[in-house]
């Protein structure tokens, strides 16, 4: 199970804070709505994140034990949150470039990402998720 502490302020600006994970840290910002700097990272942008990390640990792992290596991937990923529902995206999109594999190849990795990736599972029962795979 992860296990993330956050602390409230770093230094003495607000709507800046301090996560921890292991020995990790990580200074991430509020939006200016909420009175943050938005410099360092927002919330949305490490959604996106963990659900490219995912991605691209998944995929890896996967193409490595199929023995297709070589390959390149860029992952691009958007949201926008959905201003008549608040408290909700309107729509996530992951857009999965991938260089020496096949359309059918790309596909199958991509797939094996939705089927075993929690934050991918999770997000998708809450918001419209679009996968672009392209090859």
């Amino acid at each position: 199970m992860a296990v993330i502490h956050s602390t409230s302020r770093l230094s003495a600006q607000p709507g800046r804070f301090l996560l921890n994970a292991r020995d990790q840290h990580l200074v991430t910002d509020a939006s200016p709505g909420r009175g943050g700097q938005g410099q360092a990272w927002q919330a949305a942008e490490l959604l996106l994140g963990a659900l490219q990390t995912c991605s691209h640990a998944v995929i890896d792992a996967e193409a490595r034990q199929r023995g297709w290596a070589g390959y390149g991937l860029e992952i691009a990923a958007a949201c926008e949150a959905d201003e008549a529902r608040p408290g909700h995206y309107r729509y996530i999109e992951l857009t999965y470039r991938f260089t020496g594999l096949s359309q059918a190849q790309a596909e199958e990795l991509v797939q094996v990402f939705v089927q075993v990736c929690p934050i991918y599972g999770s997000l998708s029962r809450g918001a419209p998720v679009t996968l672009h795979v392209l090859a």
